[in-house]
């Protein structure tokens, strides 16, 4: 049993809405008339969840580019086609689109996805942040931190 993030009901399936770039978990009712991302059960949650360690354990997350509106307004414009009609392309909200191209709005990653096909531009980028545990260069001076976690 889940509880919705709205009305707080328990319930045995979630929808992920879009609530102004936010992501909400809300049972059935909640989400009725919203931008409905995913349906999510205890099979997709188990899926995210694993995720979400490799992740942790890899230590790579993905980030988006610096200057992404930038980015899309200038492919959207090469293309020659207004921002209503890559909304209907995209099946997404033009004033959601115009909010993203004047970075008001940072887009999810399924509309990144679905920008990044329509349009051939790359907006993601992989960042991969180690995670100290211990000085693991052996060239370098030993820390305080290394010492204590040094066992004989």
């Amino acid at each position: 049993m889940y509880d919705c993030e709205i009305c707080g009901k328990k319930t045995e399936s979630l929808y992920i809405i879009d609530v102004e770039g936010a992501e909400l978990t809300t049972c059935r009712a909640c989400a009725e008339g919203k931008n409905v991302i995913e349906v999510m059960d205890e099979n997709t949650k188990n899926k995210k969840n694993q995720k979400r360690k490799d992740e942790e354990q890899t230590g790579e997350t993905t980030e988006v580019v610096e200057n992404y509106g930038l980015i899309i307004r200038t492919a959207r414009e090469k293309i020659g086609i207004p921002v209503k009609v890559l909304a209907e392309m995209i099946n997404e909200k033009e004033s959601m689109l115009n909010r993203i191209e004047h970075q008001r709005l940072l887009p999810s990653d399924k509309v990144i996805d679905k920008l990044e096909k329509n349009l051939g531009i790359k907006l993601k980028t992989g960042v991969v942040e180690k995670t100290s545990k211990g000085n693991k260069d052996p060239d370098s001076p030993i820390t305080l931190g290394d010492a204590a976690g040094f066992k004989k």
